[in-house]
């Protein structure tokens, strides 16, 4: 028993010894300035700059190589290299803590150096806000005009002869005279001229075809989505359809959902209150039923999509049309019985016109803002619809006074 406790006694004294060599070796090494690591980190595209570090490094990496590249250079040293305009994150170990650091890195491109000159770096300016509000407008109208004239004759001369125009004759059949006992069937083709001739009492009629149709559609979405400066945000308003896809090989079918609707996707980079870098790609789709996909027996619905992708620079509250369409369709087809129809004045019997017209007129505007949130407990601005929330009537006033006009916008959507 002696002997035992004689052995155990270093143990329990060289325990303390290992657990405060790390912390004696880390002072050693100067991690009281560990704080003094930068946090944010600003260079301009193209450029090298070398940050010399307080503390010793073991390693050094960037978050997006095609923003920055990163190498260490000694033990306190780190060179940076601004390859791209954009942000990304770049990690320090040290051994004054088991976790790296982490420090942002701004890449500003040489158009935003030259619009923000003399301007405060985002880190130097406190009372900059870091979030951006971006609304985007996106406007379609569309409209249609469509012109019909022609003239449709039916003549029929006792089930032994008939003239008909394209539309006069759907699912008809004449049995012509012939030798006794026999009545062969002729049908007819409702979508081209049909002449049958023989004899016999007659019927005729004509008629003249006059038609003018126009109309428009108008499509307005306005999302709005807030994000950090240098982070990545998106927005979907709509749903999923279920698509069949038939396996290869065998008869099963599993299904696919594809999301449609109104969506967003918002990067935006605060370079000074004058100036802030959007890459946005906003999208709008509707489901298609004129133009659906027979996919396993089952009718699937196209997609009509208007979307795009791009990057602008704008101060707060200034607005932008980043994307534009202008589109004029036009369609016309003559039906015309041959010889007859191209016949002066007299043709006219025996021909068809039309006309289709479509335009379209398509704008995304984009306006950011810089926002902060409100104050703790302060009273937020009238949702929408809140009047309707509480909507109870009596029965006089329902009798008398209702005229149905809940139509106007409130609160947040006016």
């Amino acid at each position: 028993m002696r002997s035992s406790a004689r052995m155990f006694t270093p143990l329990c004294l060289a325990l303390p010894l290992l657990l405060a060599w790390p912390l004696a070796e880390a002072a050693s090494k100067g991690c009281a300035a560990f704080a003094e690591l930068p946090s944010v980190i600003e260079m301009d595209q193209g450029l090298q700059q070398e940050l010399r570090l307080p503390v010793a490094i073991s390693r050094v990496a960037v978050g997006e190589p095609k923003v920055a590249d990163v190498q260490a250079s000694g033990e306190r040293a780190v060179l940076l290299t601004a390859v791209a305009p954009g942000s990304t994150s770049v990690m320090l170990w040290t051994a004054c803590a088991p976790t790296p650091h982490r420090a942002m890195l701004f890449v500003k491109g040489q158009a935003s150096v030259d619009m923000a000159a003399g301007a405060l770096l985002p880190s130097q300016d406190s009372q900059l806000p870091s979030q951006v509000q971006a609304d985007i407008r996106f406007v379609e109208v569309r409209r249609s005009k469509y012109k019909e004239a022609g003239a449709r004759l039916f003549f029929s001369g006792s089930n032994n002869s008939l003239i008909g125009s394209p539309g006069t004759v759907p699912g008809t059949t004449v049995s012509p005279g012939g030798a006794s006992g026999i009545r062969p069937v002729i049908p007819l083709d409702d979508n081209v001229f049909n002449i049958v001739w023989g004899g016999g009492s007659s019927r005729f009629l004509a008629m003249i075809n006059a038609l003018e149709n126009s109309g428009f559609a108008y499509t307005m979405a306005r999302p709005s989505l807030t994000v950090l400066s240098g982070l990545t945000a998106s927005f979907l308003a709509g749903g999923e359809i279920p698509i069949p896809v038939p396996s290869s090989g065998s008869d099963n079918v599993s299904i696919e959902y594809k999301e449609f609707g109104v969506r967003l996707a918002l990067t935006p980079t605060v370079i000074s209150r004058d100036r802030i870098i959007l890459k946005v790609a906003p999208e709008v789709s509707e489901l298609d039923y004129t133009n659906p996909v027979n996919i396993a027996g089952t009718l699937v619905p196209g997609l009509s999509v208007r979307r795009t992708d791009t990057s602008i620079s704008l101060a707060d509250g200034e607005s932008f049309i980043i994307s534009g369409l202008v589109s004029a369709n036009t369609r016309s087809a003559v039906d015309r019985l041959p010889g007859l129809g191209s016949l002066p004045i007299i043709g006219a019997l025996f021909r068809q016109s039309a006309l289709n017209r479509e335009d379209t007129e398509l704008l995304m505007i984009v306006t950011p803002h810089l926002v902060q949130p409100l104050a703790a407990n302060a009273r937020l601005p009238e949702l929408p619809g809140e009047s309707l929330r509480t909507y109870d009537p009596s029965w006089g006033q329902l009798f008398f006074l209702e005229n149905g006009n809940f139509d106007g916008r409130s609160g947040l959507s006016r």
